[in-house]
């Protein structure tokens, strides 16, 4: 699929859902273009992910910790995933985001294969299935390895020029002052934005923080 006919399908979804749509949005890179994350990135990040999601959902901090430090794993964190890790004290406020990336890590758990199934985010995510095959106790993560498929680069440009468009819609509501159209969650959609440009190396961009979720709005 061309990067035009990409925006064009994109764009029928939102009208269907009787989202807004900004014709200005340009197309994004062809497949050509875009190289995606290695297996052993995206593994890493699914489990820095999981590590600060689940802390901030009321884990044991010191368990993960022992857990990434036993297993090497503490330089997948990213400089903000590590001082709310190991944080002395954690305030509602500074975990509300590390909350919000239960949404990076169900994108990202569709994006590897353990997903069967991806939809247009209308409600929080249910990640029940998903961490299935994650670490239960100190054990390393050879399940989750194994079980890594991940997802056709066609597969992911197409959530990639979705994601865009529906989040320029989603930040034109709050900026009128607006519900999210069409249903939207829009945390869900912030996050796997975020996810998915992360993992279409957009903007050859490394650092999970810094990942841009730009849409001209």
């Amino acid at each position: 699929m061309s990067p035009e006919q990409r925006k064009e399908a994109s764009e029928l979804i939102l009208h269907k859902r009787g989202i807004r749509i900004n014709v200005q949005l340009h197309v994004i890179e062809s497949d050509d273009e875009v190289v995606l994350r290695t297996p052993e990135q995206l593994l890493q990040r699914l489990l820095a992910l999981w590590t600060v999601s689940t802390v901030a959902a009321g884990g044991d901090a010191a368990h993960y910790r022992a857990y990434l430090d036993a297993h090497g794993l503490t330089a997948c964190l990213s400089a903000q995933e590590h001082l709310f890790l190991y944080a002395d004290e954690v305030s509602d406020e500074m975990r509300q985001p590390f909350t919000d990336r239960t949404e990076s890590l169900y994108f990202l758990c569709w994006a590897a294969g353990l997903l069967d199934k991806l939809a247009v985010p209308t409600q929080a995510a249910n990640l029940k299935q998903g961490l299935k095959l994650f670490p239960q106790g100190m054990e390393p993560p050879q399940r989750l390895q194994a079980a890594l498929k991940m997802r056709r680069k066609s597969e992911l440009l197409d959530w990639s020029d979705l994601l865009y468009r529906l989040h320029w819609a989603v930040r034109h509501a709050h900026l009128t002052a607006r519900e999210a159209p069409g249903n939207l969650y829009a945390v869900a959609v912030r996050e796997w934005h975020q996810a998915v440009n992360w993992i279409c190396q957009y903007e050859e961009e490394d650092d999970w923080d810094k990942v841009s979720t730009e849409t001209g709005s």
